[in-house]
């Protein structure tokens, strides 16, 4: 059964996400890191659209911590974000009626709050 999706569309969260923030160097940002992701290899567009709001949510974040997404240290995160969505998504294989986007969204905080944490906190520790 291939309904049509009922949960808001990847422009309707990026939209609701950059409130009051600047849409262009955000998606800027964005674009930058789907390139590097080859995002149009991917598929199908539910887990499309959940490693892209997870990647979104992330640059939002680091943007609030401070820290350039495009860092020489965290853009191969990216890929490793990238494939624990996919094997999460290959794992329970979410459909539209579920909280997957959700869930997506607070992964991609979660991590980005990790990868500050693992490049640039810990090292203030040793």
């Amino acid at each position: 059964m291939n309904e049509k999706p009922q949960d808001p569309s990847f422009n309707e969260n990026f939209l609701l996400l950059t409130k009051d923030k600047d849409k262009d160097k955000i998606m800027n940002l964005f674009t930058n890191v789907l390139q590097a992701n080859k995002m149009e290899e991917i598929t199908p567009p539910l887990l499309k659209e959940g490693i892209k709001i997870s990647i979104l949510k992330s640059i939002l974040t680091l943007l609030d911590l401070g820290i350039n997404p495009l860092r020489k240290e965290i853009l191969p995160e990216y890929k490793v974000l990238t494939q624990e969505v996919r094997e999460a998504y290959e794992k329970i294989h979410p459909d539209y009626g579920s909280s997957w986007i959700e869930e997506c969204m607070q992964y991609g905080d979660k991590k980005a709050y990790h990868w500050d944490w693992k490049h640039f906190g810990s090292k203030e520790l040793f």
